[in-house]
Formats: C-alpha cells, sequence, structure tokens
C-alpha cells in the first residue's frame, strides 16, 4: 500500500478530525502516536488494524490502496465566511476524492478536456466594464439574451469542469484551475439560484484580468448578475426608473431567471433603476433570512451531468464493470445495472 499514509490523512481530514479524534474513534486500540507514524508512512498496518480504521473512517479497507491521480495545488478559500481550519481541509480532501474519480474516468475514456479563456485579453477595471464583458461572453458562448437553463450544464459543455460537495453552511464554492482547465466547486445543499450565482461569480474570479487595484469581489458579483441579467433585461422588467420595487416583483424574476433577490436588487442600485437608500427595508429584511426562505424558487432544473455520462458511457462500452462504476460513484451496484438494463432487447 505505497500511498496508504496519504489516504489515511485525507479520509481523517474528510471527516475533520485530529489525530486524536481518530484515536477516540477506535476507543484508543490505535494510539495517537501511531496514527501520526502510519500517515508518515513510518509504520504500515496490520490487517486487524487496517479493519479498525476502515471502520472508524467509514471507507472500505480497499479506499486506503488507491493511488491519488494528482495534487491538487493550492487555491483560495472563498472570500467571505468563518470557516474554521479543520473544515478547510476538510473541504479540501472532499474535493481532492471527488476529482480523482471524475480525472480517472475522463483518463478511461481518453477524453482530455481544453480550455481557452475567451476573456483573457480584455482587461476589467470596474463594474461597468464588468458588465460589458458578461455580455462579450454570452455573445462568444452563443447563450442570447433570456434566462439561461441549467448554468453548471452550460459550464460543462463549456470544458468547465463543475462539481458539488457537502460542506459547512459557511461555505458557497470556491473556483480553481487544474491543469490550465478551471475547476468550480459549490455547495450541494444550496438552492439552485444560489449555486447559479456563486458558479458564475467564481467563473469570473477565474477568467477575469482585474487590476491589483480594483474591487475583484464586487467586479465579480456585477459580472455574475449581468451573465443571468445582461444587457437591458433588468431595465425591461422593472422599467428605467423606480422609487420602491416590491417584492412580489423580485421573486418572479428570481423564479424565471434563477437568482437570489438581493442580488436582483443590487443589480438594479448598480443601474440607477432605484437610488440604495430606498432599498434599506428590503435588506433589513433580507439580513434576518439570507437564504430567501419562502421568498419563491428557480423554476428550471440546475444539476451537473458530465461526470454520470462518462461513467454510463464506460458501463455501456463495457471499459469498466458494474462494481469499478459503483466505486466511481457511489451509486449501488445493481441500480446502476437496472439503469443500463432499461433498452436490453430492444432492436
Amino acid at each position: 500500500m505505497q500511498y496508504f499514509g496519504e489516504r489515511l490523512k485525507a479520509a481523517r481530514k474528510i471527516k475533520g478530525w485530529s489525530l486524536q479524534d481518530l484515536a477516540n474513534q477506535t476507543a484508543n486500540s490505535i494510539t495517537k502516536q501511531a496514527l501520526s507514524k502510519y500517515e508518515a508512512d513510518v509504520m504500515h498496518p496490520s490487517r486487524k488494524i487496517l479493519l479498525l480504521l476502515s471502520a472508524a473512517l467509514g471507507v472500505k479497507p480497499g479506499y486506503f490502496e488507491g493511488q491519488p491521480a494528482f495534487r491538487l495545488p493550492d487555491f483560495e478559500f472563498p472570500r467571505k465566511g468563518n470557516v474554521p481550519s479543520k473544515q478547510i481541509d476538510s473541504i479540501k480532501e472532499k474535493v481532492k476524492g471527488v476529482l480523482e474519480r471524475y480525472l480517472q474516468a475522463e483518463s478511461l475514456l481518453n477524453m482530455p478536456v481544453r480550455f481557452n479563456n475567451p476573456l483573457k485579453t480584455f482587461p476589467v477595471a470596474d463594474e461597468t466594464a464588468a458588465a460589458a464583458i458578461a455580455v462579450r461572453l454570452l455573445d462568444k458562448w452563443d447563450l442570447g439574451r433570456g434566462p439561461i437553463h441549467n448554468i453548471t450544464g452550460m459550464l460543462e459543455e463549456k470544458s468547465i469542469r463543475v462539481i458539488e460537495v457537502d460542506a459547512p453552511v459557511t461555505f458557497d464554492a470556491l473556483g480553481a484551475w487544474i491543469d490550465k482547465v478551471p475547476l468550480i466547486v459549490l455547495h450541494q445543499d444550496r438552492l439552485a439560484d444560489i449555486k447559479r450565482y456563486h458558479a458564475l461569480y467564481e467563473l469570473g474570479q477565474l477568467l477575469l484580468t482585474v487590476p491589483a487595484t480594483a474591487d475583484k469581489d464586487r467586479i465579480c458579483q456585477t459580472f455574475a448578475a449581468a451573465m443571468l441579467l445582461p444587457g437591458d433585461t433588468l431595465e425591461s422588467l422593472l422599467g428605467a426608473k423606480r422609487t420602491a420595487i416590491a417584492p412580489g416583483e423580485l421573486i418572479c424574476i428570481k423564479e424565471q431567471y434563477g437568482l437570489p433577490m438581493q442580488v436582483i436588487m443590487r443589480h438594479a442600485i448598480f443601474k440607477d433603476i432605484i437610488d440604495r437608500k430606498e432599498t434599506g427595508a428590503f435588506f433589513r429584511m433580507i439580513t434576518e433570512n439570507k437564504d430567501e426562505a419562502g421568498l419563491g424558487c428557480y423554476t428550471g432544473q440546475e444539476k451537473t451531468g458530465r461526470f454520470d455520462r462518462m461513467v454510463r458511457r464506460l458501463m455501456a462500452e463495457e471499459v469498466i464493470p458494474a462494481q469499478k462504476a459503483e466505486a466511481l460513484t457511489g451509486i449501488p451496484e445493481e441500480a446502476l445495472k437496472r439503469q443500463l438494463e432499461v433498452f436490453a432487447g430492444v432492436s
């Protein structure tokens, strides 16, 4: 087990545990000091110890035999929220685990991903430029000016890897470059409108060329909003000038275009449709309900699909058995077989 120590450390960090926490989970059958030596590959476990660790960490013994597909480079953690360092490590290890399987599926299908940044030659110095560059990208990608169906699926079609992970409530999303290909990581339990907005915000963080003196956070917020509400779309929905905007109007836009009400209102302020001083009551309401619970839902579907399609293709073409597909997806072997049997006997 050449990579045992690395795999053990990854499984522990996914749980958010210290070495002592893991020792406690084994009822101290394995000491903290021994665990440290296992992770450093100074010692190798017996079969009995391996089974104890597997049970404590909730993984199969074969997990420790896997070879990491790559080493995830350092990436910037989200710019807001107080996430403890243990949770940061947990998220990173979950990302590594998903990407190992993702890259393995790409390799088995010989489907290398190549990405060319269509915006790299266009500097974005302020929010006005961010709104303009969003329209340019929509044109380059032939996305039109209407509501974009399934943002995450669209990004996958543009050679951007998108994955979802279980994460603390303080986490929304992050972006990174993996072998010159953009990666966007989303919180799997967020509502669709929040996922859509944060996916495009992270896209801005990755693709936009922003001067060091500019406010990149604000620029990426405007870029994401303008991707979802491009050009004069918001003026056509709300009018050119307003002194008040009813929550019901924002809910209708949220349900159709798929972005949070608070983002819509901020974009209306940016576009001078309404003065910021007229929006105090709305933002006080939102402060108490940041997830906008009970305030409408995006009516479209938001779902990644590339990884699942790759695995099912590998099974259909008999490149891998159902048991291997289960290891890649976490879907029970019998369920995967049933999906393939739907077309059995059809001629």
